[in-house]
């Protein structure tokens, strides 16, 4: 989490000393969302060292659909309600593009930087387990770009089917798990193509600098009290880190019960774990790029943002340690 502030510091240092042109923030969120996200979904699903390879390998693909579609639905479920909730809490609130914004924070969660590194340590480092958590991850793409625009841009009429299955996001998650289900026409795990898998692989490790660069700007265009003064951000944190992941456990364990925990043995658990680690993460750094490339309220979303990742700090090991507690995962 340390890492995480850490890496506003350029965009901060950069738009202090006017070294940061107007118009930069939207070029930098643009190549977030439709280049360096895309390539992480590759990276998850596509490039793996050979040790890594070889036990995905050994594990049948209907196995991976079932547990895959267990994921999906536990993930769909969790963020259709919270965005529900959400809308029922935000309904009189007289600021609707801020409100629009608490709910985006609410639903949607810093599920790729901070989810999947929760997983790895988890289970060190299992590319199963990780899997399961990118599985989320491609729910959230599909969300975001339907839901998540809406809600930035105030207005169902700027969802265009068209534009979601053409989406550069949406595209690289099917086409991940094309090449991940059918693996001999996976380019990137043939002889000699190591090469090839540093294209995903540098691009995915952007998406956490540019995201807080991008923040890092806008936190410096605000003061003290814009930034951690809000009342509705620290409500929209609590529905995020607080409602969220327990709301998603409570989906999940009906699932567990009704297949049995031996269904799902060793890392198979996180079929219904990857779910409520996604949500109990915090807010979604998407939310400002959104913002930036949609026009909706920056400001918020800046200090929605921020504020809900200090809380953060707090809930995640407390969640975290509820969830391997009920699940009997040593933590």
């Amino acid at each position: 989490m340390a890492v995480l502030f850490a890496f506003m510091l350029p965009g901060f240092a950069l738009k202090k000393l006017k070294l940061f042109g107007e118009g930069a923030t939207v070029t930098l969120s643009n190549l977030l969302l439709y280049v360096c996200q895309p390539a992480l979904a590759i990276n998850s699903f596509c490039v793996f060292s050979e040790e890594d390879y070889a036990v995905v390998q050994a594990i049948k693909k209907t196995v991976f659909l079932k547990n895959f579609a267990i994921t999906a639905a536990i993930s769909f479920a969790a963020m259709g309600i919270m965005f529900a909730l959400c809308k029922l809490v935000f309904l009189r609130y007289k600021r609707k593009d801020a409100a629009n914004v608490y709910t985006y924070i609410a639903v949607f969660s810093n599920c790729g930087f901070l989810g999947i590194p929760f997983v790895e340590a988890f289970t060190d480092g299992n590319p199963v387990a990780v899997m399961y958590m990118m599985v989320f991850n491609v729910v959230f793409s599909i969300m975001c770009w339907t839901f998540g625009v809406a809600l930035i841009t105030g207005s169902v009429k700027n969802i265009r089917l068209k534009k979601v299955l053409l989406n550069p996001t949406v595209i690289s998650n099917v086409v991940a798990l094309a090449l991940f289900f059918v693996p001999q026409i996976n380019i990137f795990m043939l002889d000699g193509a190591e090469q090839l898998r540093m294209l995903p692989q540098y691009l995915s490790y952007m998406t956490a600098p540019l995201s807080m660069i991008i923040v890092g700007v806008r936190v410096a265009e605000m003061d003290f009290k814009s930034i951690f003064g809000d009342k509705g951000s620290y409500f929209a944190g609590f529905l995020r880190l607080a409602v969220a992941p327990f709301l998603t456990l409570a989906l999940a364990l009906p699932f567990r019960g009704v297949l049995g925990a031996g269904a799902a043995s060793g890392f198979e658990e996180f079929v219904y774990i990857s779910p409520v680690i996604a949500m109990a993460m915090s807010p979604a750094a998407s939310v400002l790029a959104m913002a930036e490339s949609f026009g909706g309220d920056t400001r918020t979303a800046a200090s929605g943002f921020v504020s809900g990742t200090v809380l953060s700090l707090v809930t995640i090991p407390l969640v975290i340690t509820a969830v391997a507690a009920i699940f009997g995962i040593s933590a």
